[in-house]
């Protein structure tokens, strides 16, 4: 087989064992909670089965030694008289990642010094005490006792495995249908037919070839490529807005004229045409958020048995579709906000039966698309937040003063765990006291244009709300203009505009605000907040104006603009090393007149205002 053949089955198989791997973490969390479900373990055994055959043949021995003992185990459950239990999930789970280390350094082509010594043994181990006797061979690609025999298909290899003898063959001797030297060859002959059976009757070629198949349907693409796509993509957007700029002044010069007519016709189907093919690039750069979402229920697991507590994780929503961009990089913070929510929301089970609750702790792990973006709640039942601890550690911090602290509502002073290094644990744990706090996954989601938001109530639980834009490259922007420059506002954020005078402006505690309805709504001045390093407005200056104004989760705040110019598709671009920190602006564009605009980010906003 060529060299460039066996580098591309050795990528189809890295690719496909990541994703049975990770269906394996899932499916063993199940197994767990229904060990009765034959169909699950059969499932989990055909998976163990796939990858050892598939790496065998490829000559990846480690891969192949390990997963030979787990299917020993598995088959051992799936045959019944032994229910699953802790012990041996641990053990099986071991393995698992164990497998993963292994595949990660085929990946990257480093050798990591890998000892399976200890995990094959407690493998070893395990199977023995399932059955009570002798632990079962460890000879690779071998099967005793009633386990299936591997089938060898090469010829060479059934030759070498042939005794050989230069004696006469022996005489043979008749047996009937009911010997006793039958049963050992038919208990065989059944093992080896529901191996068969359970691999669907196909050989690893067969296997390699429905793979191949598949592919027709559904091929894998370089990200690199789906990015580069995107920024033609874009390109094209920005086009398509310069030439419908330039058809409109071109019209309202030639107004009537039959050529202006196919003119406008042409370009109503360009931008037609280009939209179309806009969504459709970025609907290739969806994935299901419950790609994420699917290696929780492990995690959940393993932290409950880490910190003697009962916990179910509960996820809904997973086929929700986000970029994938957004989707690498909101991983750590789920992460973090869950072991946060085991470790300190979930009480010990003792715990919570005094506190009148069930033993068991329950984690929500919700999301949703809400307009242009997509909301990602984790809820848990626990303790909750304890709001005096927090304003204590607040003042002792020297956050704020004592007066103001004691002014805030619960839900202000809740934001104070986003300060770095801001924490109330009495103890810190190896689970979530690891020197990483809620500060960096704010850091992180707001890297990422989202916004963050604690609701708590003592003695029933907290809930985070996370809301992310489903993509980062193109967003609908309001276009405004203050003091002779142009901004552009994310249309998701924007929740209305209302035009107000002088004599509207009041002030308080020297911040100025407006009556809207029945609330007050804070505002500042745009242009001053970037130009002027000041959200002071001058009301000298002021005559009549606009104010945007923008939400976030439950927060409001109002812009004040001199013109709304109208809406418009943007294409987002970095201001690169140097500027592309800059607080409160997400990006730049390019107009379809030719000129460059800052893109406003109401997530920025918000802090710098705080």
């Amino acid at each position: 087989m060529e060299l460039d053949n066996i580098k591309e089955i050795v990528d189809e198989f890295m690719i496909e064992a990541d994703e049975i791997i990770a269906k394996l973490d899932e499916d063993m969390v199940k197994l767990e909670k229904n060990s009765a479900d034959p169909d699950l373990l059969n499932e989990i055994f055909r998976a163990a089965h796939t990858i050892k055959g598939t790496s065998g043949f490829l000559g990846l021995d480690k891969v192949s030694e390990l997963t030979h003992q787990m299917e020993d185990v598995l088959n051992k459950l799936r045959k019944g008289g032994v229910r699953i239990n802790p012990v041996i999930m641990d053990a099986l789970l071991q393995a698992i990642d164990t497998l993963k280390l292994l595949l990660e350094d085929l990946r990257t082509g480093r050798d990591s010094g890998i000892d399976l010594t200890s995990v094959k043994n407690q493998l070893i181990t395990v199977s023995s005490k399932m059955t009570g006797g002798e632990a079962p061979a460890t000879k690779k690609g071998a099967r005793k006792n009633g386990k299936s025999q591997k089938i060898e298909t090469s010829a060479t290899s059934i030759e070498s495995s042939t005794p050989k003898t230069e004696s006469p063959v022996a005489q043979t001797t008749p047996l009937s249908a009911d010997s006793p030297e039958l049963k050992p060859v038919e208990e065989e002959r059944d093992v080896i037919g529901e191996t068969l059976r359970n691999d669907g009757g196909t050989s690893l070629v067969k296997q390699m070839a429905e793979m191949r198949r598949g592919a027709d349907q559904t091929i894998r693409v370089d990200v690199g490529r789906l990015d580069g796509l995107m920024n033609i993509m874009g390109e094209l957007v920005l086009g398509r807005n310069a030439l419908l700029q330039l058809t409109g002044r071109i019209t309202s010069r030639y107004e009537g004229q039959g050529l202006m007519d196919d003119l406008n016709q042409a370009a109503a189907q360009l931008n037609f045409v280009t939209t179309e093919l806009q969504r459709s690039v970025m609907k290739m750069r969806m994935l299901p958020v419950g790609k994420v979402f699917n290696k929780f229920p492990r995690v959940v697991r393993d932290l409950a048995r880490s910190l003697n507590k009962e916990i179910e994780l509960f996820i809904s929503g997973e086929e929700t579709e986000l970029d994938k961009s957004v989707i690498e990089e909101i991983g750590d913070p789920l992460v973090h906000l869950i072991r946060n929510s085991a470790d300190h929301g979930i009480e010990l089970p003792d715990e919570r039966v005094k506190a009148g609750k069930a033993r068991g702790g329950r984690i929500d792990l919700i999301a949703s698309h809400e307009g242009s973006s997509i909301v990602i709640k984790v809820a848990d039942d626990g303790a909750g937040l304890d709001a005096a601890r927090i304003r204590q550690k607040a003042i002792e911090k020297k956050l704020a003063s004592a007066e103001e602290i004691n002014r805030m509502s619960d839900k202000e002073v809740f934001s104070y765990i986003f300060h770095p290094g801001f924490s109330t644990a009495k103890v810190v744990t190896d689970v979530s006291g690891r020197r990483v706090g809620m500060d960096v996954v704010r850091a992180n989601i707001e890297k990422l244009k989202g916004i963050i938001d604690i609701r708590s109530e003592r003695g029933k639980g907290t809930t985070i709300i996370i809301k992310l834009p489903l993509t980062l490259a193109i967003v609908q922007g309001l276009l405004v203009e203050a003091r002779n420059e142009l901004f552009i506002l994310p249309l998701a954020s924007v929740q209305e505009t209302v035009k107000i005078a002088r004599a509207d402006v009041a002030s308080i505690n020297r911040k100025e605000v407006i009556r809207l309805r029945d609330t007050v709504l804070p505002i500042v001045d745009l242009y001053s907040l970037f130009f002027e390093g000041t959200s002071s407005i001058d009301l000298a200056k002021m005559t009549s104006s606009y104010v945007v104004v923008l939400g976030l989760a439950e927060k409001r705040i109002g812009l004040v603009v001199d013109h709304l110019i109208g809406q418009e598709e943007v294409v987002i671009k970095s201001l690169g090393e140097f500027l592309g920190q800059t607080q409160g602006i997400a990006g730049a564009t390019i107009l379809g007149d030719g000129r460059v605009r800052l893109i406003v980010d109401p997530a920025g906003i918000f802090t710098m205002m705080v």
